[in-house]
């Protein structure tokens, strides 16, 4: 087959093979199969790039694939396609991996196109070709996918269907570096508040990832089971077991009177039955990060225009907000350095002894507590600042908001004259706080002096 001219598309069909076509565009020529599912349904089936992919071993999986979606076998005897290794690798290894699911996925979107191949066929070419396909839209994920592919490969060296690895020596897709970024208490506050606006399921989980600063999927995925809410008190406990955590060891995460609140609230919001706090299923725990993520930073876009903020909040991430925790425990609280790593649930100096990994499930816990305590605290003083700030700034709006996350209309008024809107403003809350429907659970803080305490 010659060179490919620029055109804008072109399918060129394959008359020995029914269905095989190559499609040729300005930007590379991919084989395809278009084959019929469930009698009427016309589907185009990738299987990969030429030249990457000869003329020869398209007609060959595209055999593989019709045989296979006629229920024939799909091996000729002697020979070994890489999906039906991989269905070997994935009930052999996989799923003894903790993460083994997220490789298993990764792999097979990854290498989709290699599937119906020989093992012993494939190629370094072939499997850099698969992993630029993704690097051109998700080079991160390109990285992981080829770290999957050298450990399978591996695998399949030490079992000994491969003589050698063709994954090993292929350089990274884009060097990674660690991120640095660390919202400030001021800009926690700010998507607190844009937590509130989402609502549930997402701003109340945000919501205590900041609290409890635990990862984003051990909080997303909470389990009703793993809560300790003592009736009568203000605090309680939440056991995340080693299956969900991601260093494998379970964890007591003590939960300050803010995290409770926000427990309690959103198990009040929920509208299906099941083990999950955060879910709209009932079934599984709620999905939809990215979008939810979208929404939260609309919001705090709207909040910073109504107030005329200068410039837009700099580009964070949920996991940026464990390193929010981590600073303010090191250079505001003054948290002692093994208490502020344990909270992070990393595996540091202070839990490698063997009988404090085995046997000390408390440890730290006290000073654990207190320094998520102490950290909530900030937190909320960070959100009663700025409330008092938009008010201030005579912010339209028909709701106000106190301290974590409990919805209260706010007192119409009539904006008064610029030098006494301040003095309004606390007039203003002390209205709102002292109405005689507000909810039980509606939070007091000790440091505003117009509040008064429970």
């Amino acid at each position: 087959m010659g060179s490919i001219e620029k055109v804008q598309r072109e399918d060129l069909l394959d008359p020995d093979t029914p269905g095989l076509q190559l499609r040729v565009t300005s930007t590379g020529a991919h084989w395809s199969l278009r084959i019929y599912v469930q009698g009427s349904t016309r589907v185009r089936l990738p299987l990969g790039a030429w030249p990457a992919l000869s003329i020869e071993n398209a007609q060959a999986s595209a055999r593989a694939v019709r045989a296979q979606m006629a229920g024939e076998a799909t091996e000729m005897p002697g020979t070994l396609t890489l999906g039906a290794l991989f269905g070997q690798y994935d009930r052999r290894r996989l799923v003894q991996l903790r993460r083994g699911a997220g490789a298993k996925r990764a792999l097979d979107r990854g290498l989709a196109a290699l599937r119906h191949r020989e093992i012993a066929t494939i190629s370094r070419r072939d499997i850099v070709t698969a992993i630029d396909a993704i690097a051109d839209t998700a080079p991160i994920q390109a990285n992981r996918t080829l770290a999957y592919t050298k450990a399978f490969f591996s695998w399949a060296v030490g079992r000994g269907y491969l003589d050698r690895n063709p994954a090993v020596g292929i350089p990274k897709v884009v060097n990674e570096t660690s991120r640095d970024r660390t919202p400030t208490l001021s800009e926690i506050a700010e998507i607190w508040l844009g937590c509130d606006a989402i609502g549930y399921p997402f701003g109340q989980a945000i919501q205590l990832l900041i609290l409890t600063a635990v990862r984003r999927d051990e909080g997303g995925a909470l389990r009703l089971y793993e809560l300790d809410l003592p009736p009568g008190e203000m605090e309680g406990c939440w056991t995340i077991p080693a299956a969900r955590s991601k260093n494998g060891r379970a964890i007591r995460v003590p939960l300050s009177p803010a995290a409770r609140r926000v427990i309690e609230g959103a198990s009040r919001q929920r509208l299906v039955l099941g083990p999950f706090l955060f879910t709209t299923t009932g079934r599984t725990a709620a999905s939809g990060w990215s979008k939810a993520k979208r929404r939260l930073d609309e919001e705090i876009s709207k909040a910073r225009a109504a107030r005329q903020a200068i410039g837009e909040m700099p580009s964070w991430r949920l996991h940026d907000l464990r390193r929010a925790f981590a600073t303010a425990a090191s250079d505001i609280l003054h948290v002692d350095p093994a208490a502020a790593d344990r909270c992070l649930n990393h595996v540091g100096s202070s839990t490698t002894l063997t009988i404090a990994r085995v046997y000390g499930r408390n440890e730290l816990f006290d000073q654990r507590q207190d320094a998520l305590r102490r950290w909530a605290s900030l937190v909320e003083d960070a959100v009663a600042r700025l409330q008092r700030a938009a008010v201030a700034a005579d912010v339209p709006g028909d709701i106000m908001r106190d301290d974590f996350g409990c919805a209260e209309p706010a007192v119409e008024f009539k904006p008064a004259h610029r030098k006494s809107i301040s003095r309004l403003s606390l007039i203003v809350l002390e209205i709102a706080d002292g109405r005689e429907n507000a909810p039980s659970h509606f939070p007091a803080s000790t440091t505003a002096p117009w509040r008064q305490a429970a």
